[in-house]
């Protein structure tokens, strides 16, 4: 009898520890935001409502929440080339990225914030917004996308 029951206990140690070992594997998975939306990004850009043709991005993985998202384009024979790292962060079936960097425009450094959403299906929407820009203000920019 003592020995079925130290099987029991046994037993129940085993499952318990199984269990924690699951968790702690599907909580790491989860929590790697930034390799979820990884990848090269093809689509369009607006620039302030207006159209800015084919564009280009790519994110790439820094650690489990943090990404570096690059833009290399020439628009409206302005090259722009922005290299922003991001948070990245997963709210309602969405990951958010989220970051601050500088553009260089001759000799200004303009500040740029960089603002966006990745879906599940690789679908990205994505705001970058140019402030201080001289005899302009503001630019914002809006890529939409597909991975």
């Amino acid at each position: 009898m003592i020995k079925y029951r130290l099987l029991g206990v046994i037993v129940w140690l085993s499952a318990l520890c199984m269990g924690f070992t699951a968790c702690d594997k599907k909580e790491t998975e989860n929590n790697n935001f930034a390799q979820a939306i990884a990848g090269t990004y093809n689509g369009k850009l607006l620039i302030n409502d207006s159209d800015g043709g084919n564009a280009q991005i790519v994110i790439t993985r820094v650690d489990d929440q943090h990404a570096t998202l690059k833009m290399d384009e020439s628009i409206e024979g302005i090259a722009v080339k922005i290299e922003c790292r991001t948070e990245v962060t997963y709210s309602g079936n969405l990951y958010r990225v989220a970051g601050n960097t500088t553009f260089n425009m001759g000799t200004v450094d303009l500040p740029v914030a960089v603002n966006g959403t990745v879906d599940k299906s690789g679908k990205t929407s994505i705001l970058i917004e140019v402030n201080d820009v001289p005899l302009m203000g503001r630019i914002l920019v809006t890529f939409e996308g597909q991975k």
